[in-house]
């Protein structure tokens, strides 16, 4: 037996399970980054998706339906860019039908004010 070869060996052992660890650390850290992002862009999705609903809701509050309409435009916007789907393409049609739906009335509105003065003229 040669001592140079068992003090070598070992050593190596040790190099290459640390080095293996390493990857394996690696491996489970963007794995783990990834779930968070992809966590994170489907609660922004749903947020999206709810926001959407309650600007639909509000159609008789223009003001509060259009404020609704653009923060669940902006969050669905949002969690498309993040690559997150359903949610998101929901929370977007919603977001914009309920900006549309909000212009549609504050013309009926306006309409409905000038017929209103130009009566009370005559």
């Amino acid at each position: 037996m040669d001592n140079n070869n068992l003090n070598e060996t070992p050593v190596q052992d040790v190099q290459e399970t640390v080095e293996q660890a390493e990857q394996v650390t690696y491996s489970y850290a963007a794995d783990a980054e990834e779930a968070v992002a992809e966590g994170g862009s489907k609660g922004l999705s749903i947020a999206g998706l709810i926001v959407g609903i309650a600007s639909l809701l509000c159609c008789a509050f223009p003001c509060l339906n259009c404020v609704l309409g653009i923060v669940g435009l902006i969050l669905s916007i949002i969690a498309k860019k993040k690559k997150s789907a359903g949610p998101a393409t929901g929370g977007l049609i919603t977001s914009i039908i309920g900006i549309v739906a909000a212009f549609i009335v504050i013309i009926v509105w306006l309409i409905i004010l000038i017929v209103n003065i130009a009566k009370s003229m005559n």
